[in-house]
């Protein structure tokens, strides 16, 4: 028995290592590996293309606001603010459904108040509403070609 208790610890010793080791390579190589691939949301720096903004006017847009006892109007003129690749085909599709846009936005701007569209967070909110609807009703598959709305005019009166 004594032969056999000897000969236990002797084994623990050299799995302990080479295995030990196993892991301290696996680690290593885990660590190293974002090193040697490239990154797909970052590209690579042979990948990278740079892509300018282009801007996209439309026609100025006048609506009587929804006021109770004044009679108040806004005026505003939109600017689109897109990918320069995909310019030519977001002024395609503006030709095509530009009166549905227009009929939308007249609407949406009819039923705000004087409260809703005045100051910093009410100009925001309505660049947002309006880049969200356009995006939904010139591409409804989902993706999302104009990447802001300004305001070239804006007036209130």
């Amino acid at each position: 028995m004594a032969a056999d208790d000897k000969a236990a610890p002797a084994k623990k010793g050299p799995k302990f290592l080479v295995f030990g080791l196993l892991g301290i390579v696996a680690a290593a190589g885990g660590a190293a590996m974002p090193l040697l691939l490239p990154n797909p949301l970052f590209g690579t720096k042979s990948e990278k293309v740079e892509s300018k903004p282009a801007l996209i006017p439309m026609e100025a847009v006048v609506v009587n606001l929804a006021e109770v006892r004044l009679s108040r109007y806004l005026k505003v003129k939109v600017v689109l603010v897109v990918d320069s690749r995909d310019k030519e085909k977001v002024e395609t599709l503006l030709r095509e459904k530009q009166p549905y846009l227009k009929s939308w936005l007249l609407s949406h701007l009819a039923d705000l108040s004087l409260k809703q569209v005045t100051g910093k967070i009410g100009q925001n909110r309505l660049r947002r509403e309006i880049r969200d609807q356009f995006n939904a009703m010139l591409f409804p598959d989902g993706s999302e070609k104009i990447s802001d709305v300004l305001f070239e005019e804006f007036v209130v009166q």
